[in-house]
């Protein structure tokens, strides 16, 4: 009697496992089906804007894939690419430029925008008032 049930809790048990109603990559989103969108974005040298009052540099792309349900319900992600090597955001570097320099980069987003930041330690100081960033590539990930 004891064999016949311990048979038949193990198959029960492994029924459920096997069959249980998550797939493999987890439960079905409110579609059924993720969706995602691989892109990359290009600020040039001499594109960034300066905000002098908040220390920083920023750009500005307006985009209508960052939509109201991709900024309420999906995930953005950003990373900048340099040589063959990606870095996610937010990222802060270490350089020299006149004296030693720790800049971030930073990103936001809301619907139809995201911005691109960066702000260092002492970037108004040791840099001279024409100092740009220089380019940057940027690739972004939607998922929603």
């Amino acid at each position: 009697m004891k064999t016949k049930f311990l048979s038949f809790f193990t198959g029960v048990c492994l029924s459920l496992l096997f069959f249980s109603c998550e797939g493999p990559m987890g439960p079905e989103g409110p579609s059924g089906v993720a969706t995602w969108d691989v892109f990359e974005m290009t600020i040039k040298e001499g594109h960034w804007e300066r905000d002098v009052e908040q220390g920083v540099f920023y750009y500005i792309f307006e985009d209508s894939r960052f939509d109201s349900f991709v900024v309420e319900n999906g995930l953005v992600q950003v990373e900048l690419k340099d040589g063959d090597g990606y870095y996610p955001l937010p990222l802060t570097e270490y350089f020299y430029l006149n004296d030693y320099l720790a800049e971030t980069i930073s990103y936001s987003y809301g619907k139809g925008w995201i911005r691109f930041t960066i702000g260092a330690n002492d970037l108004f100081d040791t840099a001279g008032a024409d100092y740009q960033p220089p380019t940057h590539l940027f690739k972004v990930s939607l998922l929603w």
